[in-house]
């Protein structure tokens, strides 16, 4: 049974007891108050598609019974006209479709935004479209960029606009009403440790230190990976033991960011890394319990210095520490971005041939792997050592 209440009067509707309730009169038609033992809520009954649906609107008291028909309103709307898309997750869905449907996005990249939404916005995956605020999504986005996770907060402002663009509803994310950390570059965690810490930059060693002392081997190991090779940390995280040639001395890149395949060299201490962890059946070099099946992040990595706990490494600094490593061998721009994956080191592929036809296939990442050894001061026995 259903009881008539004034729902202009807060005050009796905090003391109503459990039950239904409409409006004693007819300004809030179809709204409803279920009152429960411990919470009471508005529901919002509207013929759509021709039959009756209750709608679940939101919780009072935290919503009046005005907000509650205007957001009731929003919500039938939202009903009638895609009733497909309820959730954030129905509207992430329907954008990935209709994305790869039209070419412009490929399995591998779904894949990985949906795995950072769901690890980094559950809760907004699960909320109803018409109920996500800018300032919900901005919460997200700020506690990623707290944590200096920068490039993985633009990617979840921009997967959850992504999100609205089939919902009947405002977005709340399009424009500037949620903002997101600069993607300008800037300088490398360690050299902001130098600078506030009176280091040497030019002793790569505590970077080094961190990555040796980290208890997970595979990790451990996958971080050795990316400073010697200087390849995408997403690449090196789902790479596959059918990609790597330890005989030939190979890592063959089957599609990155660039959309290139790549078949790149690889130095001694790679080699030697990997043969170390290369064990039982497992189809990823790095496998984890994840819904990948491989390791999905690596964070940053922290040293101490003077007695403060400090970041000194993030996944992205270790292309640009292969890249200065490559600069000092005195190695042209061209073959460094080549031996990277980056598409820009395919601009010049006939000069690119000849020169690393004339120099040995392996000789370049030899001589980038010369001076990082030199910068971390260790012998490649250490390394090998380290990694066993």
């Amino acid at each position: 049974m259903t009881d008539a209440i004034d729902f202009t009067k807060n005050a009796k509707l905090m003391k109503a007891p459990t039950g239904m309730y409409r409006h004693d009169g007819d300004r809030f038609p179809g709204l409803y108050l279920n009152v429960g033992k411990r919470r009471s809520t508005w529901y919002l009954k509207k013929r759509v598609g021709g039959k009756v649906k209750s709608i679940k609107i939101g919780a009072f008291p935290e919503m009046d019974a005005t907000q509650a028909s205007k957001q009731g309103d929003t919500k039938s709307q939202q009903a009638r006209t895609c009733p497909n898309i309820t959730t954030v997750r129905d509207g992430w869905e329907k954008h990935c479709d209709t994305s790869q449907a039209m070419g412009s996005m490929s399995d591998k990249h779904r894949a990985d935004m949906t795995s950072k939404l769901e690890r980094h916005a559950p809760e907004i995956l699960k909320m109803h479209v018409a109920d996500v605020t800018s300032a919900s999504v901005q919460d997200v986005v700020n506690a990623l960029a707290k944590e200096d996770m920068k490039a993985t907060a633009r990617h979840i402002r921009t997967a959850l606009g992504s999100a609205f663009n089939y919902a009947n509803v405002p977005n709340p994310v399009s424009g500037k009403k949620v903002r997101a950390p600069s993607s300008g570059e800037t300088e490398t965690k360690w050299t902001l440790a130098c600078n506030a810490h009176d280091l040497d930059e030019d002793d790569w060693s505590p970077m080094w230190k961190a990555i040796m002392g980290m208890d997970n081997a595979l990790r451990r190991t996958a971080w050795v990976v990316m400073l010697f090779t200087g390849i995408r940390a997403g690449n090196v995280r789902s790479l596959r033991w059918d990609q790597v040639d330890l005989q030939m001395q190979t890592i063959h890149l089957l599609k990155m960011k660039n959309k290139l395949a790549r078949t790149l060299p690889i130095c001694d201490t790679v080699v030697s890394a990997l043969t170390a962890i290369r064990a039982g059946d497992f189809d990823f070099v790095f496998p984890a319990h994840s819904k990948t099946g491989h390791i999905d992040q690596l964070g940053v990595l922290n040293a101490t210095v003077h007695g403060e706990r400090v970041p000194i490494l993030s996944q992205h600094d270790t292309r640009r520490h292969f890249m200065q490593a490559g600069a000092e061998a005195f190695l042209p721009d061209y073959v460094i971005h080549y031996l990277r994956g980056d598409v820009s080191g395919g601009k010049g592929n006939d000069m690119l041939m000849k020169y690393m036809k004339r120099m040995g296939n392996h000789r370049a990442p030899a001589e980038i792997e010369k001076v990082i050894l030199q910068r971390i001061k260790v012998e490649p026995c250490f390394v090998i050592e380290g990694l066993t």
